[in-house]
């Protein structure tokens, strides 16, 4: 997968939110000694709506605008009747941001507002009637905060300040969202919640006064300017070097010393301590590989971008499966091939050798696995084989032509006790015969019929002694594991 550095916080060119919600009010209105009682008015509006726009031709400089409404279905406490009311709220004005790239927010707005706030008239010889009084005046309105890539939170204060000595109002709100989803490159869509609490007053006789909490979830767009284009210095090279980081790591994510790196088709390249590769690339799309023995290769792609540095992780698996066994029987004392020759490798059925004395077995081990040959005139022999996961091992046999005073065969591995090839040394006793062993630790002897000792000695190992008893025509097997020598 490939991770890409993060783009800084683009500030949005137009937002448009929507918040639905509910209300709730406490409010005292009094017209006056002479012709009116003092009226107190509360309840909740399940009805709330708020409508807020901005937009910024400059990364600055901009103009907002918002518009409220409450529904209300209040009681007026002087009679416990129920009255409809309404409360509205609307504004304009030209507004101003201050936005870094790492998303602290600092904004504020001056314009001019309108205000309606719901009252019960009640006059001395009249029906009580739902009345709003009407304020207007300057509005400002100030906000900090933060906002990301996947989430933002401001808090602001607007503050109505009424001409004619009507109604004044402050309301701090809260606004809380996440980004859930890209719409287009340039397109996004957030979901949050609006909160804010209207305190409002009237510093005349009218004596209105009181407070209303809102609460709204709140649905925005908005559309962003298209990502700039890297910074260059100097017309014609990126700001950045241009690079590709290539991570190959083990099953269980640590570090694959010893892989290697294959890119776009080119020589390989081992990767370092930590398991990395990192290679000057060009800009576009690069095939990758990553190899490393007893492990399945694995591949992937990186879209590499000009001045930036991309990483790719690459996931190595572990090569668990069956592999294949293949050789050629042959006659010890003349090294023809024999044909016709049954090998058989555990409860795998058994196959038989061409007229060229060869075999192919799949689908063995993987591991050590005992190899049996029969042939036709000649003694049986058992061999030892170590089949790699998922790949091919080689088994030659020899087989000896059955008669009286027919030398004994003796065949073995000899190895570490984790199965690794070492290089042993093997003497047999009585005998005085060295014995070669082959790099991956195998052996064969032909000898007379009788009893013998084999000693088996490797460098940093302990030493084992093996008796061996032997008539004429036998085949023996002798399957060594040496164990490190204590320090």
């Amino acid at each position: 997968m490939v991770h890409a550095a993060e783009e800084p916080v683009r500030p949005p060119s137009l937002s448009v939110s929507l918040a639905g919600g509910f209300s709730t009010r406490e409010t005292a209105y009094e017209a006056g000694a002479t012709q009116a009682q003092r009226t107190q008015l509360s309840g909740t509006s399940p009805w709330l709506l708020r409508l807020r726009a901005d937009w910024f031709p400059l990364r600055w400089l901009g103009i907002e605008g918002e518009g409220v409404g409450d529904f209300f279905r209040a009681v007026r406490e002087s009679t416990r009747l129920t009255e409809p009311s309404r409360r509205g709220f609307g504004r304009l004005g030209v507004s101003a941001r201050f936005l870094t790239n790492g998303g602290f927010l600092l904004n504020g707005s001056l314009g001019y507002g309108v205000s309606a706030a719901p009252v019960v008239r009640t006059v001395i010889g009249a029906p009580p009637s739902a009345d709003s009084l009407l304020s207007h005046g300057p509005v400002a309105r100030v906000g900090i905060g933060y906002t990301g890539a996947r989430f933002e939170g401001v808090a602001g204060l607007t503050a109505l300040f009424s001409i004619g000595n009507q109604i004044n109002s402050i309301e701090p709100q809260l606004w809380i969202a996440g980004r859930v989803a890209d719409l287009t490159p340039t397109t996004v869509f957030w979901v949050g919640l609006d909160v804010g609490l209207l305190l409002e007053g009237s510093p005349d006789a009218i004596g209105y006064g009181g407070g209303t909490l809102r609460f709204g979830l709140a649905l925005k767009l908005q559309l962003l300017p298209p990502a700039p284009p890297r910074p260059v210095t100097d017309g014609l090279r990126p700001e950045g070097p241009t690079t590709l980081q290539v991570q190959v790591v083990l099953p269980d994510a640590s570090p694959a010393v010893g892989a290697l790196v294959t890119i776009d088709g080119a020589a390989p390249v081992a990767v370092d301590a930590r398991g990395q590769l990192v290679s000057n690339a060009t800009a576009g799309a690069h095939a990758v590989s990553a190899r490393l023995s007893g492990h399945r290769e694995t591949t992937g792609s990186a879209q590499v971008v000009t001045g930036r540095s991309t990483s790719l992780v690459l996931r190595l698996e572990a090569l668990t499966g069956p592999g294949q066994l293949a050789g050629t029987v042959r006659a010890s004392a003349t090294g023809a091939p024999v044909a016709e020759a049954i090998v058989t490798v555990g409860e795998l059925p058994p196959v038989r050798t061409g007229a060229d004395g060869t075999y192919t077995l799949g689908s063995v081990g993987p591991g050590p696995v005992k190899v049996s040959v029969e042939a036709q005139g000649f003694t049986s022999a058992e061999e030892i084989a170590q089949v790699p996961p998922e790949s091919a091992a080689t088994l030659d046999v020899q087989l000896d032509a059955l008669g009286k005073g027919s030398p004994a065969t003796v065949r073995g591995l000899i190895r570490s006790r984790n199965g690794e090839a070492i290089e042993a040394n093997l003497l047999i006793k009585g005998l005085g015969t060295k014995v070669q062993v082959t790099a991956e630790g195998r052996f064969f002897v032909t000898v007379p019929g009788g009893t013998y000792l084999f000693v088996i000695t490797a460098p940093g190992y302990v030493t084992q002694t093996k008796k061996v008893v032997l008539s004429d025509g036998d085949q023996a097997i002798v399957h060594v594991d040496l164990q490190k020598a204590s320090r």
